[in-house]
């Protein structure tokens, strides 16, 4: 890894990684950098296999790091567990178990269930992480927890203060992603309602939550609600709402930040034909369901953004959306966005593009597992969750 690649995992815009320096404007200690790639054998090529870290777990649908420095990788079971494994040691150990309020799921490719968490920020210190499940009425619930001891406790369910509750009209779309950008703010990605062809007219309506990606301010709550509006959200006060940041949206099932830029990537999951990826910015209206892709879905006009990448359902049926790579293993694969598609079949691809949607150096074909979610740990490396047989693979050298 050179060095400028290390400086800018440390200057990433999200949540510092571990080993990274810390501290105030005010802080004038000379303490040396620590590189967060100490010890990590940098390669060059593209040739990657998948390596087991850990196995036990059920119907993984959300691989996230706490950002803290323990290196621990947490699992969301979409039956409503999440469950944890240290560093080098594969064993599954549980953190916290919300099974009674979530709906009970169904066989595979259920969609409803717990589907994702998020750290705060300054979780080594608050214990404060959220997440979103769908509830014993299969409506939407995003949920704040608090554990008193943030490297070495378990959190109390009687913790939950409940943030936000969106209606659901169906047991599909439900999204799939939650995460705080690079300002702090939580980011809250909901599909269109559910059904065929936007069922319930709420692709392009302004005045629904569904459909969108939201952008919340978690720490001040404001005018009654369990949560504020950022200042700059880029529809206060007009159409559509004021929580609103991108739009037009089909299912967002897995979507993620690149921790080096802060460019926002969804992947959208199509209807009968194409499979969509996304770098969206404020105010964007992805089109759904005026088009799939990049072509026209039901006619409908707009001023909608394209997307940087489609792919037909001749080669996937349901993309299941990953992460830019900015890890310290491969120098040549800095910059790619990794994803996967979930096939319903034994195995999954792994496919990459460019920003540009250019297809990347790794279009392999399956990989053996069925991925459902992908995830980062701390140092940046890419993870990916096998749905069926409950394990989570670490990307690595060939």
């Amino acid at each position: 890894m050179n060095l400028t690649l290390r400086t800018a995992l440390c200057l990433s815009l999200l949540m510092p990684l571990a080993g990274c320096p810390q501290g105030d404007d005010d802080d004038d200690s000379t303490d040396p950098v620590v590189d967060p790639c100490d010890g990590v054998t940098a390669v060059s090529g593209a040739d990657v296999e998948l390596e087991s870290v850990g196995a036990g777990v059920d119907r993984p649908v959300d691989i996230q790091n706490a950002g803290d420095g323990s290196h621990r990788i947490f699992v969301v079971e979409q039956n409503g567990r999440i469950r944890y494994f240290r560093d080098g040691d594969n064993t599954a150990r549980t953190w916290l178990d919300i099974g009674d309020l979530v709906t009970n799921v169904g066989g595979l490719g259920d969609e409803t269930g717990f589907l994702a968490m998020a750290f705060h920020p300054d979780f080594g210190t608050n214990g404060k992480f959220y997440v979103h499940y769908d509830n014993n009425s299969e409506d939407t619930v995003i949920a704040e927890f608090t554990v008193d001891d943030p490297a070495d406790g378990e959190p109390d369910v009687e913790s939950q203060r409940i943030i936000l509750e969106v209606g659901q009209p169906a047991s599909n779309h439900n999204g799939g992603a939650i995460h705080f950008g690079p300002d702090g703010y939580l980011y809250i990605g909901l599909g269109d309602g559910g059904g065929a062809g936007d069922t319930f007219g709420n692709g392009q309506n302004p005045d629904t939550l569904l459909a969108k990606i939201l952008r919340i301010d978690v720490d001040n709550p404001s005018d009654g609600r369990e949560y504020g509006i950022p200042g700059d959200n880029p529809f206060i006060g007009e159409a559509p709402l004021d929580e609103t940041y991108v739009w037009g949206l089909r299912n967002p099932w897995k979507w993620s930040f690149d921790r080096q830029t802060g460019a926002m990537w969804i992947a959208d999951v199509g209807q009968n034909q194409l499979e969509e990826i996304d770098v969206a910015s404020a105010g964007d209206n992805l089109g759904w369901p005026c088009r799939e892709g990049f072509e026209a879905y039901d006619g409908c006009a707009g001023d909608f953004t394209d997307p940087v990448f489609e792919y037909g359902h001749s080669q996937g049926v349901s993309i299941t959306g990953g992460y830019v790579y900015r890890g310290c293993t491969f120098t040549d694969l800095q910059g790619q966005y990794f994803f996967s598609d979930f096939t319903y079949a034994p195995s999954s691809p792994l496919w990459s593009i460019t920003a540009t949607g250019d297809v990347g150096d790794v279009w392999e074909g399956n990989v053996g597992i069925l991925v459902a979610t992908m995830g980062e740990d701390e140092r940046g490396e890419i993870l990916l969750g096998d749905y069926a047989a409950g394990e989570i693979f670490r990307m690595v050298p060939q």
